[in-house]
């Protein structure tokens, strides 16, 4: 009996540390995104196009877990996003507005974020981020198909290379 009793033990301990080890490492809170400055859809209602930025964002912001160190977690927490391009009615197909992508049309974001060590420890946090990338269409890569939201997920690894890999980087 003993032994079964330190048998149940050893797997409920096994089980909770492999859990811990799952646990996701980038958390991202979306504040008000009904407000943001550009996350219209060109087609479809606007809360089923919001969803659908959120589920790529959180996608776009999971890959960079893989480049954290084991223990470190991302807390991000999206304030403002303006997509490249913009929509505008008076550019239709079929009754559709069209994403129409220019220059001028650059993507940007604003958000907070803590990045942590395995201890908890704050490495590094920042308020009020503002990312953009004006060179957009002349930086990100090309040939990768229809891709969606290529032109932000670049300016967002860009921005994850140059602050935060720095951070947890051996020298």
């Amino acid at each position: 009996m003993r032994t079964l009793v330190f048998l149940m033990l050893g797997v409920f301990i096994s089980a909770n540390a492999l859990a811990s080890q799952q646990e996701p490492t980038i958390k991202v809170n979306w504040q008000h995104p009904e407000k943001y400055s550009d996350i219209r859809p060109s087609s479809g209602t606007k809360k089923s196009y919001q969803k659908r930025v959120i589920s790529a964002f959180d996608k776009i912001w999971a890959d960079f877990a893989e480049k954290l160190p084991v223990g470190y977690r991302l807390q991000v927490t999206v304030k403002d996003l303006d997509l490249a391009g913009d929509v505008n009615p008076m550019y239709r197909i079929d009754h559709s507005d069209i994403r129409v992508i220019k220059e001028i049309y650059f993507p940007r974001m604003t958000f907070d974020y803590q990045l942590l060590d395995s201890t908890g420890q704050i490495v590094a946090a920042e308020q009020d981020v503002k990312v953009k990338d004006m060179g957009f269409m002349n930086s990100s890569p090309i040939g990768l198909g229809n891709t969606e939201f290529i032109y932000e997920k670049q300016m967002l690894k860009n921005w994850f290379q140059k602050h935060l890999a720095p951070k947890f980087s051996k020298p």
